[in-house]
């Protein structure tokens, strides 16, 4: 019945080769075999995801499987699939020949609304040949999730593919994270829609810097532990060491871009007796920390505040060789070594990064 159907396909008419199937009068017994070539001719015509998708449904369909009907099944499948791979192949190699593609990347998924996440699993499982309920897990729907690290042109692929598929995110070099500026901000001195700061940077030298409040374009806040080992008495009694968490450390960051500048306080390190009051009445740091953030706040009351770090470090700490290659900015007095400020700095600096990238997207 369908021999001449496939000597059609064969010579490539693939339109009389479908107008053919739709007159012929099918059995139950052959329906399989009708939906068979109907996807063939669907795969012949280039619509693959459809060919696809009904391949696998005739199998799923089979309930006494025809062993000729099936292997021609999975060899259309295979076809697909070495198709597909060849042309990842292909876009892969392409973002092979970009500039600096061997740096060290990292690739980070950003946030989606929760109920979108049933929506885009699927997308992110083909690509990366994982099943949907891995997908499902890996989607962020809080924070930013740092996905893959590696070389730039490969990550750019899976970023452009990734995009394709609605799910957003965004790539970016290690090294461009050490390019900006750093500053530790001792003290404000004075009040006003500009100011001047007292600021440090990483040898301790002090300088002046005059900020305009209007030039802040994004701002982030973390809270970064300090650990260190102790001693405790198990079951037994017998003395176990194990890392615990002795205090925490606050962090306010302020962008101002423009200056490729990251203005950092932190209670650590501010000086909440000097210069321009803001925590006066405050007994403890903590009180003043408070006041002090509420009053930046106050100030770049327009910009959105990214504070979900600790969600963002928790998955970020598994890579401790990547984050050995970002310089923290921060000098904490640790007993333990912890790559917790590194994962502070590669939080922020990729927000800085992504707020420079909205703005040459703006101006273009």
């Amino acid at each position: 019945m369908f021999k001449d159907i496939d000597k059609t396909i064969e010579l490539g008419n693939y339109q009389e080769a479908r107008e053919k199937l739709s007159q012929l009068i099918i059995e139950e017994k052959d329906r399989l075999w009708y939906r068979y070539y109907s996807a063939l001719i669907a795969e012949k015509e280039g619509d693959l995801s459809l060919a696809e998708n009904a391949y696998r449904e005739i199998i799923k369909d089979s309930i006494y499987p025809d062993p000729t009907l099936i292997k021609l099944i999975r060899d259309g499948i295979e076809r697909i699939f070495k198709f597909y791979q060849s042309k990842k192949e292909e876009k892969k190699q392409e973002f092979r020949t970009i500039e600096n593609s061997q740096d060290l990347a990292v690739l980070i998924l950003e946030p989606v609304k929760p109920e979108d996440k049933k929506n885009l699993a699927p997308q992110l499982a083909k690509l990366m040949e994982i099943d949907n309920y891995t997908a499902t897990l890996q989607i962020p729907t809080r924070s930013l999730r740092l996905y893959k690290t590696g070389s730039l042109g490969e990550l750019k692929y899976y970023q452009f593919e990734l995009s394709q598929g609605g799910i957003p995110c965004f790539c970016h070099p290690i090294k461009n994270i050490n390019k900006m500026d750093v500053y530790q901000v001792k003290f404000i001195e004075n009040d006003g829609d500009i100011c001047d700061l007292t600021i440090e940077n990483d040898l301790e030298e002090e300088k002046k810097y005059t900020l305009n409040w209007a030039k802040v374009k994004s701002k982030v806040q973390g809270l970064i532990p300090i650990f260190e080992m102790t001693t405790h008495l198990d079951a037994r009694n017998k003395v176990q060491k194990k890392q615990s968490t002795l205090d925490y450390a606050n962090f306010f960051d302020l962008h101002v871009v423009s200056d490729n500048l990251i203005l950092r306080f932190s209670d650590h390190f501010y000086q909440f007796e000097a210069g321009l009051t803001v925590g006066e009445n405050s007994k403890t740091t903590q009180e003043k920390w408070k006041k002090l953030v509420n009053y930046l706040q106050r100030k770049t009351s327009d910009i959105n505040l990214l504070s979900n770090f600790n969600l963002f470090a928790e998955g970020v700490i598994h890579f401790p060789e990547m984050l050995k290659q970002i310089t923290a900015h921060i000098n904490l007095f640790r007993r333990e070594e912890s790559v917790w400020d590194e994962a502070f700095q590669l939080y922020s600096g990729l927000i800085f990064l992504q707020t420079l990238s909205q703005q040459e997207d703006d101006n273009i």
